[in-house]
């Protein structure tokens, strides 16, 4: 029986092709690199399974090494496909994989699909045709990290001005403090802002104009018909953001407009282990035929 496991910042979340779904905690040792590479090999191990879809968060090459990931810096450097032995291991991007799990569980109607998350950082996926479109060494669809502000607000890459300063956890708190408000959490943000706070309402507001302007490229460069939105932090203000699809619409060019279809996730946390799954399950198919 395959699996799919996604390696988070805060835990590893395992999803198997029956459906069983498990959460193993690692914000604890996520910063010692041993301890959190035996963790890693013995959820990935554990169950004997015929394969594994992994998804790491951070710059993952086609052949499985992490080059960089900002949220998880012990993992820098590290050939995830070479850590298990015998068991066959797919290795990519957990927003890449999210979006191929999109498409493979819920829109194979769609010829070219976006997945943008935004939770602690911002990511993207894409899928064209069925395939997800990985780039010439993997990293394609770091979207977070084109510059939507000149010369903007510090990232957590070390940049300034990209997408994931201003749509993130760290950016909607930033735009918050800024705004006056205290420091406050994404979630205590959301929550101020639906009971109606005026600095609250304000963050989100800006917020969302940021959102727009980064989706608004994605539609320009890529021209996608389905643009799933996903990660905590838009779970949280689905309510405060209105008619996302309208207003995208409006700003764009008529033809791109045409075919668009936006909408959200309803995968949920377990998104980054179902797209891994997925990706298995396809190249398992491969392997066969």
């Amino acid at each position: 029986m395959f699996k799919g496991v996604d390696v988070g910042g805060t835990f590893i979340k395992v999803l198997w092709e029956d459906g069983r779904r498990e959460k193993h905690y690692i914000k604890d040792i996520k910063h010692d690199r041993g301890r959190l590479l035996t963790k890693i090999t013995e959820v990935v191990r554990e169950g004997n399974p015929s394969g594994v879809g992994l998804a790491v968060a951070g710059f993952t090459s086609a052949e499985g090494k992490v080059f960089r990931s900002p949220n998880i810096p012990s993992l820098d450097g590290v050939d995830m496909a070479g850590l298990f032995g015998d068991i066959p291991v797919a290795v990519g991007n957990d927003v890449t994989l999210g979006a191929y799990g999109e498409w493979f569980y819920d829109y194979r109607d769609s010829k070219v699909l976006v997945l943008v998350a935004v939770g602690t950082g911002l990511g993207g996926g894409l899928v064209v045709d069925g395939k997800p479109f990985l780039g010439a060494g993997g990293s394609a669809m770091e979207i977070g990290h084109h510059t939507i502000v000149e010369g903007g607000a510090f990232c957590s890459c070390g940049r300034k001005g990209c997408w994931e300063a201003y749509c993130s956890s760290y950016g909607l708190e930033r735009i918050y403090r800024e705004l006056g408000g205290e420091e406050a959490t994404d979630r205590e943000i959301a929550e101020r802002a639906s009971r109606g706070e005026e600095k609250a309402l304000e963050a989100v507001k800006v917020f969302r104009e940021h959102l727009l302007v980064g989706l608004s490229n994605v539609v320009h460069i890529l021209n996608p018909d389905r643009i799933v939105l996903a990660g905590g932090v838009l779970e949280g203000l689905k309510a405060l953001l209105g008619d996302l699809e309208g207003d995208l619409k409006e700003r764009v060019e008529d033809l791109p407009a045409r075919d668009l279809k936006l909408s959200f996730s309803r995968s949920g946390e377990f998104m980054g282990a179902r797209g891994a799954l997925a990706f298995i399950l396809s190249k398992s198919s491969e392997y066969m035929s």
